[in-house]
């Protein structure tokens, strides 16, 4: 039985003939969203250079493949929100006297990739994807982490990046290092986690970027904590994952976080977590608090990143914050800034409430929404765009999707259709 056999089993398990369509390209669809950049990176580094168009034209396969699946069966609330959007969007470029592509990606992410999720709706199909992805990131991870030197002449992820654009050329502090500048930490800083055995190095995986690694263990995380306790095992399995990633990625905020997740799994909270709605809110207020009373300045640590992050907030005017103005400044690590002046108050508010308005299938769906909830509210706090990294944010969406179960009157349409709904059929 041959390699892409073996997998096929593994995703689609009991099954005599070919998988679903929708099963199988969504599979596919998740897998390129996971490797693309580096398969893109390694191409760069020994065939031919990648542009930034030659991103965009990946992303943009991979879009029309998750709308090729959406567009057999197309939900009216599906189409009424992306058409809100995009028409705000419209309106909000009218109003800038310049279109901006990438507010239009962003927002685009969640759409298709909850919807893809939504249609498959079959919790057992995705453990066993999220798991083969969990197994594809560690294999790499440990790839980098005791073979660099053979990583690195595969991956010249400087140069990829500052083909990109995203760096400039003379800015790698790291003598003779191929990695990203935030691949090896500073002398002077160091490691947080595990320094004396892995030294400044901090590991990428296959998102060429610890931040992502970072963020991906997270979300499994999440994913993990939201099981039932009778699914002990598959928390475990997800929840150990995790901090293995964290660790190799040496992910501060990782780190946090899943002890905030930890935290939150023991208290009794059934599935009360309405409250959580405004936990972007209570993110804001603080930071604006923290920039208030607290005398700092910038540096490389959770405290100086937050500082600066609620200083940036405190500055901004109405036009700023409702997306008329300051769109097109690039304000690093600084999420929610970013967030506001490109999508706007209004847009973000809609968005929110959407996303809490989605009925999930049952406690395990509440549990990820509200984890899902800490992540994104916490990572705008200390990272400008990595919330709406393709890498990571397809797979998120996707999770979510999943969680929302596949709506009822697609259930009892067939019973095709209700077949697919099985696990032994996904």
């Amino acid at each position: 039985m041959n390699f892409y056999s073996n997998i096929k089993n593994f995703i689609f398990p009991g099954q005599a003939g070919s998988p679903l369509p929708a099963g199988r390209m969504a599979f596919w669809i998740l897998m390129f969203a996971l490797v693309y950049q580096a398969v893109l990176c390694a191409v760069h580094t020994n065939v031919h250079a990648i542009s930034v168009a030659g991103v965009g034209l990946a992303e943009a396969l991979i879009y029309i493949a998750c709308i090729a699946i959406l567009i057999k069966r197309i939900r009216l609330e599906f189409v009424a929100v992306a058409s809100l959007v995009a028409a705000y969007l419209l309106l909000m470029a009218i109003l800038r006297n310049q279109l901006d592509p990438k507010g239009f990606r962003d927002v685009m992410i969640p759409i298709l990739f909850y919807g893809l999720g939504r249609e498959i709706g079959d919790v057992n199909y995705t453990d066993r994807l999220l798991k083969l992805m969990v197994l594809v990131v560690l294999a790499f991870g440990f790839f980098e982490l005791f073979f660099l030197d053979w990583f690195s002449r595969v991956f010249n992820i400087f140069s990829y990046y500052v083909n990109q654009g995203g760096l400039a050329a003379g800015s790698n502090w790291a003598k003779d290092s191929v990695l990203g500048l935030n691949g090896m930490r500073p002398e002077g800083i160091g490691r947080t986690i595990l320094p004396s055995l892995i030294g400044n190095h901090r590991i990428s995986s296959i998102f060429l970027e610890p931040v992502s690694l970072g963020n991906f263990a997270v979300i499994v995380a999440a994913w993990g904590l939201s099981k039932r306790r009778d699914e002990i095992k598959e928390m475990i399995f997800f929840l150990l994952a995790a901090v293995t990633m964290i660790a190799l990625s040496d992910s501060r905020y990782g780190m946090i976080t899943v002890a905030a997740l930890l935290v939150m799994r023991c208290l009794p909270l059934g599935r009360n977590y309405a409250w959580m709605i405004v936990l972007p809110l209570l993110s804001v207020a603080l930071l604006l608090l923290l920039a208030t009373v607290f005398g700092g300045h910038y540096s490389d640590s959770v405290l100086g990143r937050l500082f600066v992050s609620g200083k940036t907030l405190s500055n901004l005017d109405l036009g700023m914050i409702f997306g008329l103005d300051g769109f097109n400044i690039s304000f690093g690590d600084m999420g929610y800034p970013s967030l506001l002046t490109r999508l706007g108050a209004l847009l973000c508010i809609f968005l929110w409430g959407v996303f809490w308005m989605l009925k999930m299938a049952d406690e395990r769906g509440d549990r990820f929404r509200a984890y899902i909830t800490l992540y994104m509210s916490l990572i705008l706090c200390v990272s400008g765009t990595s919330l709406f990294a393709l890498k990571t944010a397809g797979i998120l969406w996707f999770l979510v999707g999943c969680a929302a179960g596949r709506p009822k009157d697609v259930l009892a349409a067939s019973p095709a259709t209700a077949t697919a709904s099985q696990p032994s059929a996904i």
